[in-house]
């Protein structure tokens, strides 16, 4: 039970850090190809989600069985309860982050993927005489 918090702690830094590099990847930062990149998957998402409860499930661990951790473990985790935390909210702010970066890569190669397939169609050109006959979606 002493180091149950730890373990805890540590797969969830782990899991954080999986995702981290998970939206590095899949962003394509560094390869050039940035008319690729994808939204961020469901499976990334749940990433964050599980890495956000087991980086907070230490401390309720901690809190509901302090009485049976030891005297030394108890000071171990006393001293590094705060630095601990702030590494953990860091990390999932880092999560964040990427995965609003690579979102928002996303829209973006989404965005030209569809202006270079209109401009690659001859039809989806302004002024045919076709569009003239069509009915005003307004009515």
């Amino acid at each position: 039970m002493n180091a149950l918090p730890a373990m805890l702690w540590i797969i969830g830094a782990a899991v954080a850090l999986l995702v981290c590099m998970m939206t590095v990847m899949n962003s394509h930062y560094r390869d050039g190809r940035a008319s690729e990149v994808r939204p961020v998957s469901w499976t990334v998402i749940g990433g964050h989600v599980a890495s956000f409860v087991l980086l907070a499930a230490p401390y309720v661990v901690y809190l509901a069985n302090s009485e049976s951790i030891g005297a030394h473990a108890r000071s171990l985790y006393t001293k590094l309860g705060w630095a601990s935390a702030a590494v953990a909210v860091a990390l999932v702010m880092v999560e964040l982050v990427l995965m609003y970066l690579q979102a928002r890569r996303a829209m973006l190669a989404q965005e030209a993927r569809a202006t270079a397939q209109q401009d690659a169609s001859p039809s989806s050109k302004r002024g045919d005489a076709d569009d003239d006959d069509k009915p005003s979606s307004l009515w």
